[in-house]
């Protein structure tokens, strides 16, 4: 059953970098999404588990919390995750809990991408395939 298009969706952001945080909240906030918060660690990152769609997770955090484990708390409640990092190959290539990477520096349009990509596939709309990578890395498409 696909879910109704609705706005706006519930966006997080888990960075322990204050102006790239604000900066991505900025963004997501001006392109029509709800901000539901930001987290600099993983046990404030907790406090959202279950109240956002779509969660921009950074790779590693200054508390030494792992991007990745907190991604597997979020894919549990059905959150649609996306991993930040400025080192993609840090990343391996067979995570199930994460539908993409954004390289940092995250640029407008890339974020504003990837957000409509995921808004899709949580909609239903969304058709799995190879450009799925290509349209999370910020590559200019045909359609740009």
């Amino acid at each position: 059953m696909k879910k109704q298009s609705r706005m706006p969706y519930k966006v997080l952001v888990i960075e322990d970098q204050f102006l790239i945080a604000a900066a991505a909240e900025q963004v997501i906030a001006d392109l029509g999404y709800e901000v539901v918060g930001a987290a600099a660690s993983r046990s404030h990152a907790l406090d959202y588990v279950g109240k956002a769609d779509i969660a921009l997770i950074d790779l590693n955090l200054l508390d030494g919390a792992s991007g990745l484990d907190i991604a597997r708390d979020f894919a549990r409640t059905g959150t649609s995750v996306v991993i930040v990092t400025a080192n993609p190959t840090a990343v391996p290539s067979e995570t199930d809990v994460a539908i993409g990477v954004l390289t940092k520096p995250v640029d407008d349009v890339s974020l504003s991408r990837t957000l409509k990509y995921l808004v899709s596939r949580i909609e239903g709309r969304a058709i799995r395939c190879p450009r799925e990578l290509h349209l999370l890395s910020g590559a200019p498409t045909s359609e740009d």
